[in-house]
């Protein structure tokens, strides 16, 4: 076979190399005595030398065989890992990681690692004269490996694991949705025609969709770890960057999640990260006379409930400040003294996810903007999820982010407006309730009604998507003799809970979800469109932008 063919899976496997290279370089600057890393990180050069090597890559076989060499130096007790030392191993890695991404490109040549290899002889030139030419002599293998070997694991045939490009498992997940749609269209048709062959043969087809099903959405789920792996690195950096020193301990990096998912959670895993490094563990000094550990401690939590993966992000920082949220947020015009006395201590602390929100006033590469915490949750709730934040002064903040396992099909509540069906994902639903005309009031100039202690506002959704008013003007001795009930689902998203009046309730069916496009894309309300047993298309509502 050719190299070439090769190509992807080097790339892959470089760059997961990489990843768990940072991370062993990460303890290693915490502790470096200890062989344990020395010989992790050793490990992991020597691999990746004999990758590229089989592809031909020589910057970076050639960068790799010096991290080797001093490397050994470092196993041995000849060389100290001192701060210089674990600063061009750093480095190192960053040029690594830009020769893989540039050797997808098939442009490794415009970046050069001959500074670093010097860099890597002037180190060892302090030891004896025989302990350097551990690093001169040793030359790179010139032959390269056999790739087919190469890409064996040892004790491992290859057709055990394979890895496949995400595109084809998105097509096999597109063939399942529609099977289900088809599915769910037969079912309907047997229910018309008496046959007890066809409802036979439809509920065989029934069991074997919905395993298809199953083992799609369980192929596409990929360990948190594939995103988590990098963030040590990250943390590492921003607590330099900061004059902090902190620790990131992760767990749950098994659980998995959609690798669609996945990708787009990680940019606001990533503002929460740098939040809890930044605005939430304090310096040094700081936590000195808190009388609190030096080091700070940043917890990254993943774990199941249900059909849902929850993410919970904590530190033991300083917590956040509800006086100075509430004097921000009425500075910066996000809200009135008047609707601030309204809010609970919870709804208070939302606030900071609010657009143009920012405690810092120098604006740097890394805050200042006020977009952050506002475009994690609006991403978090684009994909059906919540995100909730909880502090406690001088204890620390914790953000927790829940999230459905996979978008590709969901559970839905089909509900009646007019002579359409709209679908509310089971996700945001809370329950549904019945309610009389009589029990809407109207506050500051919108309707609201009594549930549970509390005032619910209430949306009817013939009024916002467009259909006649639903509201009817009839006395009041007539309403509850003519007018029947209304039956009002109660859905939230983070902290904010509404009630939607809708016409009817049609029941709960699985819905494959279809994006929006073309004039369709800018539907406000809307989130996709699934297509119903009946063959007609329903809209997904967009339960987050009715807030």
């Amino acid at each position: 076979m050719e190299i070439s063919e090769y190509e992807q899976l080097f790339l892959s496997e470089a760059q997961e190399i990489l990843n768990s290279s940072n991370n062993v370089l990460v303890e290693l600057e915490k502790e470096p005595a200890d062989t344990a890393l020395l010989n992790e990180l050793f490990r992991h050069s020597h691999t990746l030398k004999s990758m590229a090597q089989s592809m031909g890559y020589e910057e970076i076989s050639k960068l790799t065989h010096s991290m080797e060499a001093a490397l050994a130096l470092l196993r041995s007790g000849r060389l100290k890992a001192e701060k210089d030392t674990l600063d061009l191993l750093f480095n190192s890695l960053d040029t690594l990681s830009a020769l893989v991404e540039k050797a997808g490109k098939g442009d490794t040549k415009r970046i050069k690692v001959t500074p670093l290899v010097e860099r890597f002889q002037e180190i060892a030139s302090a030891l004896p004269e025989e302990e350097r030419k551990s690093i001169k002599e040793r030359k790179p293998n010139s032959k390269p490996a056999d790739p087919d070997r190469r890409y064996t694991r040892e004790g491992q045939s290859e057709t055990q694991t394979v890895r496949v490009p995400l595109t084809q498992l998105d097509i096999l997940m597109d063939i399942a949705g529609e099977l289900l749609i088809n599915r769910i269209r037969l079912a309907q048709i047997s229910q018309t025609i008496e046959d007890t062959s066809l409802e036979e043969a439809v509920t065989q087809m029934s069991r074997l969709t919905s395993q298809l099903q199953d083992e799609m959405m369980q192929v596409r789920l990929v360990p948190l770890e594939y995103i988590f792996t990098p963030y040590n690195r990250l943390v590492r950096d921003m607590a330099v960057d900061q004059n902090k020193e902190v620790d990131l301990l992760i767990e749950g990096g098994d659980i998995g999640l959609d690798r669609g998912i996945q990708d787009e959670i990680n940019e606001p895993l990533l503002h929460l990260l740098k939040n809890a490094v930044i605005h939430g563990i304090e310096g040094p000094e700081e936590r000195g006379r808190l009388k609190k550990p030096v080091r700070g401690k940043i917890r990254l939590i993943a774990g199941r409930e249900r059909n849902f993966v929850v993410i919970a992000l904590s530190d033991d920082g300083r917590g956040i400040d509800i006086e100075e949220i509430k004097e921000i947020a009425v500075k910066s015009g996000i809200i009135t003294g008047e609707e601030l006395a309204a809010l609970t201590p919870k709804e208070v602390v939302m606030l900071t996810t609010t657009p143009g929100y920012s405690r810092v006033k120098k604006v740097t590469e890394a805050a200042g903007r006020g977009v952050g915490l506002n475009a994690s949750r609006i991403k978090v709730e684009s994909f059906g999820g919540t995100l909730n934040i909880d502090t406690r002064p001088n204890e620390g903040t914790t953000f927790t982010i829940k999230l459905p396992l996979t978008m590709a099909i969901v559970q839905a509540m089909l509900v009646g407006i007019a002579d359409e069906t709209y679908c509310i994902p089971l996700s945001y639903i809370a329950e549904t309730i019945k309610i009389s005309q009589k029990e809407i009031k109207t506050m500051e100039h919108h309707e609201v009604i009594s549930y549970r202690d509390t005032v619910l506002p209430i949306i009817r959704l013939r009024d916002k998507f467009g259909f006649p008013s639903s509201k009817r003007q009839l006395p009041a001795s007539e309403i509850t003799i003519r007018v029947p009930e209304m039956p009002v689902v109660v859905v939230e998203a983070g902290s904010k809970m509404v009630g939607l009046v809708v016409d009817s309730l049609l029941g709960q069916q699985e819905t494959v979800i279809k994006p929006l496009t073309g004039m369709l894309e800018g539907i406000k309300g809307a989130s996709g469109a699934t297509i119903l047993g009946t063959g007609r298309v329903a809209l997904i509502v967009d339960v987050p932008a009715l807030f």
